[in-house]
């Protein structure tokens, strides 16, 4: 095997993850987003609020990133216009969310790339 094969096993696309939610009857996810564009962040999930926050898949964690809400991009945008992202979109609601670390810069960035060209 190549070597850059190799180095692929540790890239950090390889650390995203899927979560899929339902919204409640207020029509919002139950959790709180934190960071944003008018902060000089990338969003963030905030508190999982207990008992409304519904969870049908995957795992979700407090201080993640979040890059993506039903296929869009949300890095670069502010917390106001991901929320709008979240409330205009059908259920179940699909987020791709990053583990802060090392790698969540550059996927940040590689996120914040890819809206930007569309």
């Amino acid at each position: 095997m190549s070597r850059s094969l190799k180095k692929r096993k540790n890239h950090w696309t390889n650390k995203v993850h899927e979560s899929i939610l339902c919204k409640n009857e207020e029509g919002d996810l139950g959790l709180e987003l934190k960071g944003g564009a008018e902060n000089g962040q990338f969003p963030v999930i905030g508190e999982l609020l207990p008992g409304r926050a519904v969870c049908h898949s995957g795992k979700l964690f407090e201080d993640e990133l979040l890059l993506e809400v039903n296929g869009t991009p949300v890095a670069g945008l502010t917390t106001r216009d991901v929320q709008a992202v979240v409330k205009h979109s059908k259920d179940p609601v699909r987020l791709k969310c990053l583990k802060q670390g090392e790698a969540s810069f550059s996927a940040a960035r590689y996120f914040t790339f890819l809206s930007s060209n569309d």
